[in-house]
């Protein structure tokens, strides 16, 4: 009698000790959390001018106070770089920022103006990819072109006229050819001459590359609904 007793307290102890270690998170959700808390306070080093990868879009209008939502509901801004006017967008993932874009839509000398980034670039970044190696890439298609702007905007706009922005002719009209790569921890960097036909436009296209690898699942998404409106066009 005895003996039972005890053991069905051990049983209800062992129990118990069950129901109090399923209610504990399991190693994998430690993990997560984890992760989860880390992706909150990431803040690059790297970035756009004082913007940095990981800023929510309130943190980059205050790093860049010339940024304001375009009517495609997406971040952008209107500068000048090497006295160069260029035209910027800036792409969020999860409301974090993610990827940059910088158009230089007015290029009178397309030569010189890569060779100024180019250097420029690589001072900033380091050597470049050797150009056979991202030929090969490009060729295999693995350096798919994508814009900052076919992110989730910061802002939904109903009937955004997307085939109106740079990046919607682009898309439509413009052969693009990836001069140079540059690769680092933090960062993507491609710089790109696109050819459309009345103009050149040259552009820097930054990406983190903490969040590159989160943007196929969204990207497409955008992209296709950016031809779909191009469709209604023809």
């Amino acid at each position: 009698m005895k003996l039972g007793t005890v053991g069905l307290v051990g049983l209800l102890g062992l129990a118990a000790g069950c129901a109090t270690d399923a209610a504990k998170p399991t190693a994998l959700e430690r993990r997560d959390a984890v992760r989860s808390a880390s992706d909150k306070t990431y803040r690059s080093m790297e970035g756009f001018q004082e913007a940095r990868w990981g800023m929510t879009p309130e943190e980059v209008r205050a790093a860049l106070p010339d940024a304001s939502v375009g009517p495609d509901g997406t971040l952008r801004m209107k500068t000048t770089i090497a006295d160069v006017p260029a035209e910027v967008s800036l792409g969020f993932l999860e409301n974090r920022l993610a990827a940059v874009d910088v158009f230089f839509p007015e290029v009178s000398d397309p030569r010189t103006l890569q060779a100024l980034m180019r250097d420029l670039l690589t001072r900033k970044f380091g050597d470049p990819r050797r150009p056979k190696e991202v030929a090969r890439q490009v060729k295999r298609g693995e350096l798919p072109v994508r814009f900052a702007a076919d992110l989730p905007p910061v802002q939904e706009v109903e009937g955004a006229a997307t085939s109106q922005t740079l990046e919607g002719a682009l898309g439509a009209r413009g052969g693009f050819a990836l001069i140079n790569r540059w690769l680092t921890l933090e960062s993507q960097v491609n710089l790109t001459q696109w050819a459309l036909p009345e103009s050149s436009v040259l552009s820097i296209q930054y990406e983190s590359a903490k969040y590159a690898p989160k943007r196929a699942d969204l990207i497409g998404r955008y992209s296709h609904k950016a031809r779909q409106d191009l469709v209604k066009e023809l």
